[in-house]
């Protein structure tokens, strides 16, 4: 495991530019400042959009080239994000912070609802699943464009979100898309809910979003389950409400709690009913029942919620014809990260108060924080050409 130290700065703001791609190989990002989203190209062809929060340090333009990789990262804030992947200096992809490190429940849920919104400090916030699709599947030295743009989102619309601090504990302190097992996401939802078989079986969906397995699971989390929507075809939460409406009621989060404990589709004895339990729901139905009551509200995601209307329609699929035009308008930005200065310091010798005084800028952000300084020196200063002392 690596553990890394990240800072942000306050960088001069460039004027926006819009969107204009240029014909290349392999992947390119580009991040809609204005709109918080950010769509991946490949070939020349957008392939997922994502929520993003964006920031007070957000670059507004230029073209910046993706360098290390974290699987956890200390922001700024003493906090911690899961994934990071640097796009420049302190300008980070990475999840939405959590408050432990490694922590997995931890999580910022506040912060959570606000993706789709400015809301960092200069870092591309995401859920946890796009900042690791981003972690497994984007090379180093892939090209990142800053770009804004306040009526088309993405060429593929605008990706949905969800907001989940109203759904309690356990579940609020969790990433809904972390795949970790012990994510009482995955252990409540079981297999109850299947990606491909949501998107296939409700086809008035296609279209809408730019979906992907991330954004279908949290619709089926905000307004699915409470539609009705079959998101399996071992789960028909209409055909439970039919036979235990009279026990649950209203409270469709009570009837998973019950399939995950009994199984599906068959009544089953007590003695199997234990083996099929979900890690999350273990002792009987009455402790599923009372941990689903205990969890999210009885009359959460009860009708009438609905799902969304789209800002933007999928239109056009494709990227605009490519404009032979350069994507870095300031050439006083560079266009890869830059390499490393060649100034090795211990910690031990680095002079924090030394270094505080002489960058007026940087110890009005940190004051004479030891720390602090440290981790500016390290991961931003000696790249900046500042001295250690």
């Amino acid at each position: 495991m690596i553990f890394v130290f990240v800072t942000m700065i306050t960088m001069a703001f460039q004027p926006a530019m819009t969107l204009k791609t240029t014909a290349s190989e392999g992947y390119h990002i580009y991040i809609n400042v204005i709109a918080n989203v950010v769509t991946v190209y490949y070939d020349g062809e957008p392939v997922r959009a994502m929520i993003t929060s964006t920031g007070t340090a957000t670059p507004l333009s230029g073209t910046y080239n993706t360098s290390q990789k974290f699987d956890w990262g200390y922001l700024n804030g003493n906090v911690y994000g899961q994934y990071c992947t640097r796009i420049y200096k302190g300008i980070l992809f990475h999840s939405v912070p959590y408050t432990g490190y490694y922590n997995y429940g931890s999580l910022k849920h506040g912060q959570f609802d606000l993706l789709g919104t400015p809301a960092s400090m200069g870092c591309m916030r995401l859920c946890v699943g796009d900042a690791k699709w981003i972690y497994d599947n984007i090379p180093a030295n892939t090209p990142v464009t800053f770009y804004s743009d306040e009526e088309i989102p993405s060429p593929m619309g605008m990706p949905f979100s969800c907001k989940i601090a109203t759904f309690g504990e356990p579940f609020s302190g969790w990433d809904p898309t972390d795949l970790n097992p012990e994510n009482p996401w995955n252990a409540f939802l079981g297999d109850a809910f299947d990606p491909e078989y949501y998107l296939e079986n409700n086809p008035d969906l296609k279209g809408m979003f730019p979906w992907t397995p991330v954004s279908l699971k949290l619709h089926w989390v905000s307004y699915g389950i409470a539609e009705g929507r079959v998101a399996s075809k071992i789960f028909d939460i209409k055909e439970y409400k039919r036979l235990l409406n009279y026990r649950f009621g209203n409270n469709n989060y009570a009837y998973i709690a019950y399939s995950n404990l009994v199984g599906y589709n068959a009544p089953v004895d007590k003695a199997t009913a234990e083996q099929r339990m979900s890690p999350y729901v273990r002792i009987n139905l009455e402790d599923a029942v009372s941990a689903a009551n205990a969890g999210i509200p009885a009359d959460h995601g009860v009708a009438p919620a609905k799902t969304p209307t789209p800002t933007t329609a999928l239109t056009p699929t494709k990227a605009p014809t490519p404009t032979p035009v350069p994507v870095n308008t300031d050439p006083a930005v560079p266009t890869a990260a830059p390499a490393p200065v060649p100034v090795v310091v211990d910690p031990g010798k680095f002079d924090a108060i030394g270094y505080a005084n002489r960058y007026p800028d940087v110890r009005e952000l940190y004051g004479y924080d030891p720390i602090a300084l440290w981790n500016h020196y390290d991961t931003i200063g000696r790249y900046e050409g500042r001295l250690p002392y």
